[in-house]
């Protein structure tokens, strides 16, 4: 079994999608106005995000997040400073998890919701 779908409810649909085309080579298979784009990735993940509840800005809770698996710490580290240079916020420099054997930063997205950008280290 895979995860291959995920729906995230959003403040801004437009600019979310922009988030993800931008960032993570996500591109747009459709979009609905403000009310929903459909995403897919180079791996055939469908990303939703959704606002049919115009002026309600979804809550989510403080750990909430969706990851974004890299292939190295490079790539996360590239990532990491692309956003910065952008004007992102992206918080602390990514780190390595011993526990975990991953390497991540977490960065809110324009959407009210946050990720991580994380790659398997040994």
């Amino acid at each position: 079994m895979a995860l291959k779908h995920v729906n995230i409810a959003v403040s801004d649909v437009v600019q979310t999608k922009a988030f993800f085309e931008t960032y993570f080579g996500f591109r747009c298979l459709e979009l609905k106005g403000d009310s929903i784009a459909i995403l897919n990735d180079a791996d055939e993940f469908i990303l939703t995000i959704s606002n049919f509840k115009k002026g309600e800005i979804p809550q989510y809770p403080a750990d909430f997040h969706v990851g974004f698996v890299q292939e190295s710490p490079e790539k996360v580290m590239e990532i990491y400073q692309w956003m910065k240079a952008d004007g992102i916020d992206v918080g602390k420099e990514p780190r390595k998890y011993a526990g975990r054997g991953t390497m991540s930063f977490y960065v809110p997205v324009p959407g009210n919701f946050q990720i991580e950008v994380m790659c398997i280290v040994e």
